[in-house]
């Protein structure tokens, strides 16, 4: 039998969101739809991030007392990827935020969300 990793598990569902989020942008034409598959594709590329980081019986990233820094720089989990996570959670929060006001003011003026309309200016 195979064996699976929690990392393969990992890149496998971030491709699968990272691609349902492009699929949604792009082939959806309600913008409430299109804003979900945007936070999909930002969680797939976060999780990809995580997947990176992952060391397998990893450690937390601090050096213990006693112990080599050889040791240490083959069993601590990678620091950097975390703080990318971090940023772009804030950062899609704020994104998606931004992306429902606006489809909040386009449905007061044109009284749909359907891109399509409101790509041709069709008011009520």
């Amino acid at each position: 039998m195979i064996e699976v990793t929690i990392q393969l598990l990992g890149f496998i569902a971030a491709a699968a969101l990272v691609v349902i989020g492009i699929a949604g942008m792009l082939f959806l034409d309600n913008l409430i739809k299109k804003i979900i598959s945007f936070t999909l594709l930002s969680d797939g590329v976060n999780l990809l991030l995580v997947a990176l980081g992952y060391v397998e019986g990893g450690i937390v990233p601090i050096l213990i007392p006693g112990m080599s820094v050889s040791e240490f720089a083959a069993r601590a989990a990678l620091v950097f990827p975390v703080g990318i996570v971090l940023t772009n959670i804030v950062i899609g929060v704020s994104t998606t935020a931004i992306l429902v006001a606006l489809a909040i003011m386009l449905y007061r003026r044109y009284g749909t969300l359907k891109a399509s309309k409101v790509l041709k200016g069709e008011r009520r």
